[in-house]
């Protein structure tokens, strides 16, 4: 789950206090044009670099970066593409709105929506557990650094990565990006669980999402998409091809085309901490930072950023 920085008030946009469309006809077409394309992508590469792997299966490639993927068998790549297939498949259905669904969500939709938040969350806990069995059995657990406790791994890394977040989506909102695509593909300014956020009074459905936001959310995805989906790539495809698609999957599965470019950045920079540290808890905690900064700027808009207000 990403929540955008300036969700609360989008510049131009979600300043007004309106309720906005989660989807529309073009949104859904770009999403699954989008997404269809970039998994095809994805797989026609891991497919030519089993191949040219297994032609010289007696050559041993330099590793690049730092985090190892030796380990990583057939069965992994296996899983891989079921975790692929599976976020992949969860932006599809959600961006099948039915044509015509354009009117603003009613408080029942908005508690749905969470409803459906609880529920996938539930299952990438689910996803997460699984390839962690797979990791303890297969005894591969120091490929994610669980390990490591340093001041520089818990803290100054996430808190660094998370400044640079926050300075690219600053820049990109100053150069008018989010607006433009707003404009050009009619895409909702916010996204349907900010709605929620902003304009429910049930305490225990905030609670709820909140939770799924700051704690579940980060550790699950970065357990999927960091830890696992990442280093496969990057055995097959190399590590900049890796690191460009993992991210940019990143980005489309939270079906949402206004921060795209900034979660595929935000997701480009968790991979980079989790190399330079070799730890998954960097990642995890930059994660966590960030998300839990922007629901205080969602639930009490200005607060963390001014410009935001």
């Amino acid at each position: 789950m990403y929540l955008s920085p300036d969700s609360a008030a989008l510049p131009g946009t979600a300043r007004h206090s309106k309720l906005i469309c989660p989807m529309n006809e073009l949104t859904d077409q770009l999403i699954t044009l989008f997404s269809a394309t970039l998994i095809a992508i994805m797989l026609i590469a891991v497919a030519a670099g089993v191949c040219r792997q297994s032609q010289a299966h007696g050559i041993k490639r330099p590793l690049k970066w730092n985090i190892p993927v030796d380990h990583l068998d057939g069965l992994d790549m296996a899983m891989c593409g079921i975790v692929v297939l599976y976020f992949s498949m969860g932006a599809l259905m959600a961006a099948a709105t039915p044509p015509g669904a354009s009117a603003p969500p009613t408080t029942t939709n908005m508690e749905l929506d969470s409803y459906k938040v609880f529920n996938g969350t539930c299952l990438n806990l689910i996803l997460a557990f699984v390839l962690l069995v797979r990791m303890f059995h297969s005894g591969r657990m120091e490929a994610l650094g669980l390990k490591k406790h340093s001041l520089k791994i818990l803290l100054y890394a996430p808190v660094c990565g998370y400044l640079l977040v926050l300075a690219l989506h600053f820049l990109l909102a100053q150069m008018g990006l989010f607006e433009w695509i707003e404009r050009v593909t009619h895409a909702p300014a916010e996204q349907s669980i900010v709605s929620v956020l902003r304009h429910s009074d049930n305490i225990p459905l905030i609670a709820v999402i909140c939770f799924s936001a700051a704690i579940a959310a980060p550790i699950v995805e970065e357990l999927i998409f960091r830890g696992y989906l990442y280093p496969i790539m990057k055995k097959y495809t190399g590590a900049w091809f890796a690191l460009i698609s993992s991210s940019l999957l990143f980005g489309i599965i939270h079906v949402s085309l206004v921060p795209l470019i900034p979660l595929a950045l935000f997701g480009a920079i968790l991979v980079l901490l989790y190399e330079y540290t070799e730890s998954i808890w960097t990642p995890i905690i930059a994660h966590c930072i960030f998300n839990t900064a922007t629901l205080v700027n969602i639930l009490y808009p200005g607060l963390l950023l001014p410009y935001g207000s």
